[in-house]
């Protein structure tokens, strides 16, 4: 069964407008034991780092706020969220994170059925 210590993980950078560090922890690809999902953590930074609306085809998104405060969109309508909320975006709709308060934004991102490792290199690649 995998343990892995996230602080261990080398973090990939998404730049500005959608600044983000972005760190793959555990998927089927990266463990051999884990089947299902994939878990991402993503770090938007503080005053303005986020995502752009997006969807995901094939996979649904559990996000879980673990720091911070912002905003997100999820099929057209804006919720705040700060530590201790929840959203689940489903397979083909559209959503978006934001973080609007000076503390970063702490998201761990669940994805069901799992995303490739290729997905946080393809995040980085987008923004730019």
């Amino acid at each position: 069964m995998p343990l892995v210590d996230a602080s261990q993980i080398e973090e990939t950078q998404v730049p500005a407008p959608f600044q983000r560090g972005l760190k793959f922890v555990m998927s089927p690809e990266t463990h051999q034991d884990v089947e299902g999902f994939s878990l991402i953590y993503s770090l938007l930074a503080p005053d303005g780092g986020g995502t752009d609306f997006h969807t995901h085809d094939d996979s649904g998104e559990l996000m879980v706020f673990t720091g911070g405060s912002g905003k997100a969109w999820l099929a057209g309508v804006e919720h705040e969220v700060k530590t201790g909320s929840a959203m689940y975006a489903p397979p083909g709709v559209e959503h978006k994170t934001l973080n609007t308060g000076a503390d970063p934004l702490c998201i761990v991102c669940v994805f069901v059925p799992p995303v490739s490792v290729d997905y946080v290199k393809s995040a980085a690649a987008h923004a730019k």
